[in-house]
This record gives structure tokens, C-alpha cells and sequence, in this order.
């Protein structure tokens, strides 16, 4: 069973996700947040060397701000060939903060895939699953979708709000993730919700404590 650990240092939701081959970390928080994030990972006994790979949901500041800072550290940053026109899309909003320390991703570092070479790079780290390209907050916007039905949406617009974006790209995306009937879904700022068919209940029950007990 793949094991998910969701780290809190931002205010992004950042997901340790380990296979029995490998570990992914999915998103990263705002640049400066590096030292709250190894205390996370301290917190949890995780340690950074630990990770195989970075994947990102999009290239937004609060996603990507500290990638490459971990990625210097030995973990390798992951793309989809969606996704790499917008790679420093963050590097001038991150310019204009007096005083941010902010290191920008190296581009001859990044490992970068299809979607379709996704499984296969999956089952490396002994993760059953697959990326699924899904636009609608941005055209860079991707989705990592396990086999047990738990899928990471990074900023995808929560699918209580669905109703509001009928006919958009964002209802395409959610559709191909809805066909895959997820149990439960990760989102980059809301709450973890578990599936019981048409419905979404939030989860009350802690990410870790789930995971620990599976």
C-alpha cells in the first residue's frame, strides 16, 4: 500500500508519497519556507534524502516557491511535457519580494515525461497510478491519480464548486478525473474529502493517522 503523509509548513498542502520502491513528493510551499519544511519532515520522521522525486500540480509561486532548494538537495524535479513552457511562469512574481531568497528551477536538471511514460515512472518508486493532464486553474495544472482511487489535485478548482463551472475547462478536467471514481481526493488548499458515490463527505479524520492504520 502507497502511503501518503501530508506535510504542514505553508499554506499549501504538500504530500509525501511513498511506494515501496521510492518516494514523490507532490508540491512545495512559498519560497523562504525551506527550514519550516525539514522541521516537517522532522516532525513526521521523514528526512529529505529520503525523496526520489518532486512533482508538481503547477507552476504557481505557493507550489513551487522551495522546488529547487529541495531538488539541490538530491531529489529530481518531474514534469510533463505540458508543463514545460510554464516552468519559471513564478521566477518575476518571486523578483519583485525585497529581500526573498528564492532559487529558480534549473531547466537541464528536470526529468521530463509524457503522460502517457507517467505509469511507468510511477511503478519506479512502486507507486501504481498515472499523471493526468487536467487544465482549468491553469494550463499547466496536472493530477496524480493512484490506482486505489486517490487522486492529487494540486489547485484544480474543489469539485463541491462544480456546478459553478459547468461547461469550462475545469468540468473536462474533473470528468476525467470522475471516471476513474476516486475514493478520495487531495486538494493544494482545502480539506482531504472522501468519495461515497455522488457525494463528497470532508474527511474528519487525520491524512497520517489514515495511512498509518492502512
Amino acid at each position: 500500500m502507497v502511503s501518503i503523509t501530508e506535510l504542514n509548513y505553508s499554506n499549501t498542502n504538500t504530500y509525501w508519497i511513498e511506494g515501496s520502491k521510492g518516494t514523490l513528493l507532490f508540491d512545495t510551499g512559498w519560497a523562504g519556507t525551506f527550514k519550516s519544511f525539514c522541521s516537517a519532515l522532522r516532525e513526521h520522521g521523514k528526512v529529505l534524502q529520503d525523496i526520489d522525486y518532486i512533482l508538481l500540480s503547477h507552476f504557481h509561486p505557493d507550489h513551487v516557491g522551495i522546488a529547487q532548494d529541495i531538488a539541490d538537495k538530491g531529489p529530481v524535479i518531474t514534469i510533463v511535457s505540458q508543463q514545460k513552457n510554464f516552468v519559471h511562469a513564478a521566477d518575476g512574481v518571486f523578483a519583485k519580494v525585497k529581500g526573498l531568497k528564492f532559487t529558480p528551477i534549473v531547466d537541464d536538471r528536470l526529468n521530463v515525461i509524457t503522460t502517457e511514460q507517467s505509469r511507468g515512472f510511477l511503478q519506479s518508486l512502486g507507486i501504481e497510478g498515472e499523471i493526468i493532464y487536467t487544465p482549468g486553474h491553469s494550463d499547466d495544472g496536472i493530477s496524480l491519480k493512484l490506482d486505489d482511487g486517490r487522486i492529487f489535485v494540486g489547485d484544480l478548482n474543489p469539485l463541491y464548486e462544480l456546478e459553478l463551472h459547468k461547461g469550462t475547462e475545469i468540468e473536462r478536467s474533473w470528468n476525467k478525473l470522475l471516471a476513474f471514481k476516486p475514493s478520495m481526493i487531495y486538494y493544494g488548499h482545502a480539506k482531504t474529502y472522501l468519495m461515497e458515490g455522488k457525494e463528497q463527505k470532508e474527511s474528519k479524520i487525520d491524512i497520517y493517522l489514515i495511512n498509518d492504520n492502512e
